[in-house]
């Protein structure tokens, strides 16, 4: 809703132009290229002590660069009275300064339920959308919003916490995209100071004051401890720090974009071209790489997979309950994780078996030559060892067999880590079996049972063909 007002601006010039916050917001904006003469600003105004000094602030720039500001205001309806409260001032002074003024009202708490969200991030969402959308219809240039030197502290320490590497550590940007910053480089005590000389209205939002959240815990508990006992500038060191990291990160990025294009194509990394770069830009190439797939990049999911350049074939690697990684000969491909399709056939007699995924064919034959058939998707057998029906089907957990030239069973799942084969191939192979013993890995190895000896008198060809053509790998 849009209330413009009908009352006279009241000038704000004067002695309070001349206030010291007003030309080091104003250095700081200038610096770094927030605001330009002559635009129209959304100011994002909640009512708090922070939001109201920084439309203060705004009025004064507007005087000197002839800015035009229009006022947006979300009621969340979280505090009851309290929140009416707030939207009744901001709307007042919007008005005495002939300022448009903007109000959005949402009931978060029934939002933040059915979108299964917490109330924080749901407010959050409604806020920039609602601002987002402000600036839209009125063709805004900009939306500033009051964070300041100690909200980007918090912001540092969560971060730091959390475990979220440098991207987090650079704290809140001045700027980013088109939501700009102009308090950023000044502390709540100077906004603190700044409304007491200046009297400007604001009100309290009682829910500061609990540590329930995080950032409240940190502001009211954690941070006045640090200042007191190891760096009473904590939030001035912080904000430069920041500085810092956003170069680090802007050169890493830069860095890492290069490294990206030159090794990672859709979800699969290049393994032997990845190992040539550092280790810190192989870890930002895999964080990138599952931000895209939209997969969370912890550090232990990270580190694993850049692991994986060291690892055999059909290495996996879990990266949470939905996603793998898994080493594929000289490449690394990132997946959903997927159920292994299992197949059951059974083959009453003599004949051919067709699949959607391969051929099966059991006949009788002639004795080969050479009793170790050079070609893998072709086994004799010894036709007097086998009863039908044969059975043929995917691999499970637990299987053994006995590899053809061995004395003892080996699991198959330790036969496949030998062959280095990757999870789809485990899953594909056809495992040939008669009366619950596996005669035949398809294409990979005859168990010992059923090898032709020189007493064999039946002889059995088996035969497997993939894609319509025989399985020639061995």
């Amino acid at each position: 809703m849009c209330y413009a007002s009908s009352l006279k601006r009241q000038s704000m010039k004067g002695k309070e132009q001349h206030h010291p916050l007003i030309g080091q917001i104003q250095q700081f904006v200038k610096q770094k290229g927030l605001l330009q003469p002559g635009q129209k600003i959304i100011a994002a105004v909640s009512g708090g002590i922070d939001s109201m000094v920084m439309l203060s602030v705004l009025e004064q720039l507007k005087n000197m660069w002839k800015l035009e500001i229009i006022v947006a205001h979300v009621n969340f309806q979280l505090r009851g009275k309290e929140s009416d409260g707030d939207e009744q001032l901001v709307k007042r002074i919007a008005d005495q300064n002939g300022l448009l003024f903007y109000s959005e009202r949402t009931n978060t708490k029934v939002i933040a339920k059915r979108e299964k969200h917490s109330i924080q991030e749901t407010a959050r969402e409604i806020r920039y959308s609602f601002f987002e959308t402000l600036k839209k219809t009125l063709q805004a240039d900009v939306i500033a919003t009051a964070h300041n030197a100690n909200d980007n502290a918090e912001t540092m320490l969560i971060n730091l916490l959390r475990g979220s590497g440098i991207d987090g550590l650079a704290g809140i940007p001045p700027r980013r995209d088109d939501i700009v910053r102009p308090l950023l480089s000044v502390t709540r005590k100077e906004i603190e100071q700044y409304a007491k000389v200046k009297k400007v209205k604001f009100r309290n939002d009682s829910s500061n004051a609990k540590d329930d959240y995080t950032r409240n815990f940190l502001r009211n508990t954690i941070i006045p401890q640090l200042e007191r006992r190891i760096n009473p500038s904590l939030n001035e060191t912080l904000l430069n720090e920041a500085e810092l990291f956003r170069a680090a990160a802007h050169f890493t990025e830069e860095t890492t974009d290069m490294a990206f294009t030159n090794c990672v194509s859709a979800s699969t990394v290049d393994a032997k071209r990845f190992t040539v770069y550092d280790p810190f830009i192989q870890q930002s190439m895999i964080r990138r790489l599952l931000k895209d797939l939209g997969v969370e990049p912890s550090f232990t999911a990270v580190n694993s997979i850049v692991e994986l350049t060291k690892q055999q074939k059909g290495t996996v690697v879990e990266i949470n309950k939905h996603w793998i990684a898994e080493r594929i000969t000289e490449k690394i491909e990132i997946r959903k994780k997927e159920l292994p399709k299992e197949f059951l056939y059974t083959i009453e007699n003599e004949g051919k078996l067709i699949t959607e995924n391969f051929a099966f064919t059991v006949k009788k034959s002639e004795s080969p030559d050479n009793k170790r058939h050079h070609d893998a998707s072709i086994e004799y057998i010894d036709a007097a060892k086998i009863k039908f029906p044969l059975i043929v089907r995917s691999w499970k957990p637990g299987d053994t067999f006995i590899p053809l030239g061995m004395k003892g069973k080996k699991k198959l799942s330790d036969f496949f880590g030998e062959q280095k084969l990757a999870t789809k191939e485990k899953h594909s192979i056809p495992i040939v079996e008669s009366n619950g013993i596996i005669v035949w890995v398809a294409g990979k190895r005859l168990d010992e049972r059923f090898k032709l000896k020189n007493s064999t008198k039946t002889v059995y060809q088996l035969t497997l063909q993939t894609n319509g053509k025989k399985d020639d790998h061995r």
